[in-house]
């Protein structure tokens, strides 16, 4: 379940009525909002949820919107498919007949909570329909819910609305927060940290892909010393410093190319944009931020594009968004 669902879940184990805002944070970065509204007619309850999130320039800037809307009862069950819309396109999802959605296991693990130290409940999932269990326990003021998928934190509220919910494994947090807008500016993405493993030797994979062992370069094969073998150039982020790098090296009759995706800062995993350069038929990395030719194999490519080549620049924005909060170094 998605840290948005996991939203709208929270408000549903007392029902509460009216609306709700909570602000969208990623990495300690606010990039968005949630909306939650809930009203109840007798027995039945229609629920209505919006996200706005600003993407990070790497996956185009824009404004990614996902909206919710169902009718459950007062034991929780669904009372029909569930209304999805994400990007502008529209669908429903049928779940099976008394079925428990997803979204309504915190809620309901928090009422079971109030008379036992622990309790699991087994729903199914709005997106796919595909079976889930939720196991949770009462730690302090805050509620831990153990998902397959991840572990989360929960502030309830006096009111019945989440105070604050927190998702370690996305490095997500929402606040309430009824002032709560839009970035105007796109919110950074290199340099923010990734959760993974404190030796980079240890780290594997990220969001599916393996490590991309480093071509070696003989010294015919150089730029120069003061191009590739000690690659610098200014900028005040990665991607700036690969771009001013990179125009050096095509300018010098050289192929390259922009790569991103994560690497080992020397103190933790973050998000990063390095060169590629072709030699000899082949793609060798260069990092002019971190000054490695050959770049060191502590990183993970998610995507490369050379310059004016639309369609991989969007390519590489979509595996951007696909991976933005969503996975760590394993």
């Amino acid at each position: 379940m998605s840290g948005a669902a996991l939203l709208l879940a929270l408000v549903l184990g007392a029902l509460p009525q009216g609306m709700a805002t909570w602000r969208m944070e990623l990495a300690g970065q606010p990039v968005g909002l949630v909306t939650l509204e809930l009203r109840c007619a007798g027995p039945r309850c229609a629920v209505s949820w919006r996200s706005q999130q600003r993407l990070p320039v790497e996956a185009g800037g824009g404004l990614l919107t996902r909206s919710a809307a169902l009718e459950v009862d007062a034991q929780g069950r669904a009372l029909g498919p569930v209304r999805l819309v994400e990007g502008g396109v529209a669908r429903e999802q049928q779940l099976p007949a008394g079925a428990i959605p997803a979204l309504l296991l915190e809620p309901l693990l928090s009422e079971r909570l109030r008379h036992a130290p622990e309790a699991c409940l087994d729903a199914v999932e709005e997106q796919s329909g595909a079976p889930v269990r939720g196991c949770a326990r009462r730690e302090g003021g805050r509620l831990r819910i153990a998902l397959p998928a991840e572990l989360e934190w929960v502030v309830p509220g006096d009111d019945g609305f989440a105070e604050e919910v927190l998702l370690p494994a996305q490095r997500v947090r929402f606040v309430r927060d009824a002032g709560a807008r839009l970035p105007e500016r796109p919110p950074r993405l290199y340099g923010v940290e990734v959760d993974g493993p404190a030796r980079p030797e240890a780290g594997a994979r990220f969001c599916g892909v393996g490590r991309a062992a480093p071509r070696p370069l003989r010294a015919d094969q150089g730029l120069g010393a003061d191009q590739l073998q000690a690659p610098r150039a200014d900028g005040a982020s990665c991607r700036e410093v690969t771009a001013a790098w990179l125009t050096r090296a095509r300018a010098a009759g050289w192929r390259g190319r922009t790569a991103v995706g994560v690497a080992w800062s020397g103190a933790a995993w973050s998000w990063h944009a390095w060169a590629e350069v072709l030699v000899d038929g082949g793609w060798v990395a260069v990092d002019p931020t971190f000054h490695q030719a050959p770049a060191s194999a502590d990183r993970f490519r998610l995507a490369t594009w050379e310059d004016g080549d639309e369609p991989a620049r969007a390519e590489a924005g979509r595996r951007i968004l696909e991976c933005w909060g969503r996975a760590r170094v394993e």
